[in-house]
């Protein structure tokens, strides 16, 4: 049985988060259930939950809209939200995109007032994928992974403290080698912080490169991907 439900808000209600799970429907991996929550109410959960859950939590008046893929079913979503500051691209460095091969591009900004929690790096050689997960108010919201398409032999993760931040990070610059050999990549990375330097993950060979910036402006990381990380860059705003 299929019901339509709609939801109405108050003049001044708004949404400033959303819960979900990711379930199965004719072997299709879909969203199974949602829940949209306001600065009143939460309206839902609506589907079937499932353990798989998600949150994305908002800025109250950050929300654009909203975007993903559809079919006979929701397959994906997505939030669209306000720039906060005017952000700059730093970078890339790796790959760039070649004709006719197409962009396979990735990024992860963070949104205002979170806190880059986690990072998780896939790598062996090179580094294979890249996944990012954030706090805001007790909620955790995970990135999708770049790249991996193939996985790769090691699994790290950096876990930050609550008042850690990134300053810069450095790596090197190489081809691949084995079965998908001959593609500029990320050979190795390290993240540095105010407190620490965590890596390097992958293999140093190459051409190394250090991006550093100030306290305050890190806004998030962009690139190209598939296999590998083939290329990286940074995005940054304004000190505070």
């Amino acid at each position: 049985m299929i019901w339509v439900i709609n939801v109405k808000f108050d003049f001044d209600e708004e949404i400033i988060g959303m819960h979900g799970s990711i379930g199965t429907q004719d072997s299709d991996t879909i969203i199974s259930s949602l829940s949209f929550i306001t600065n009143k109410r939460t309206h839902g959960p609506f589907g079937r939950p499932s353990n798989s859950v998600f949150s994305i939590p908002l800025e109250k008046g950050s929300l654009v809209g909203f975007h993903g893929f559809a079919g006979n079913y929701i397959d994906g979503i997505g939030v669209y939200v306000k720039a906060y500051d005017e952000v700059t691209r730093v970078g890339t460095w790796g790959g760039r995109y070649v004709e006719p091969r197409p962009p396979n591009t990735w990024h992860f900004q963070l949104q205002r007032n979170h806190h880059l929690k986690n990072i998780t790096i896939e790598h062996g050689d090179l580094i294979y994928s890249l996944m990012f997960t954030t706090q805001y108010r007790g909620l955790t919201y995970t990135s999708a992974k770049a790249g991996g398409w193939n996985g790769g032999e090691k699994l790290s993760k950096v876990t930050l403290d609550w008042n850690e931040e990134i300053i810069a990070i450095s790596g090197t610059v190489a081809k691949s080698r084995g079965k998908y050999a001959g593609y500029t990549i990320i050979s190795s990375i390290s993240f540095v912080t105010i407190k620490e330097t965590y890596g390097p993950f992958g293999t140093i060979r190459g051409t190394p490169f250090t991006v550093p910036w100030e306290v305050g402006s890190f806004a998030g990381f962009y690139g190209l991907c598939g296999y590998y990380i083939d290329g990286i860059g940074v995005y940054l705003k304004p000190k505070n």
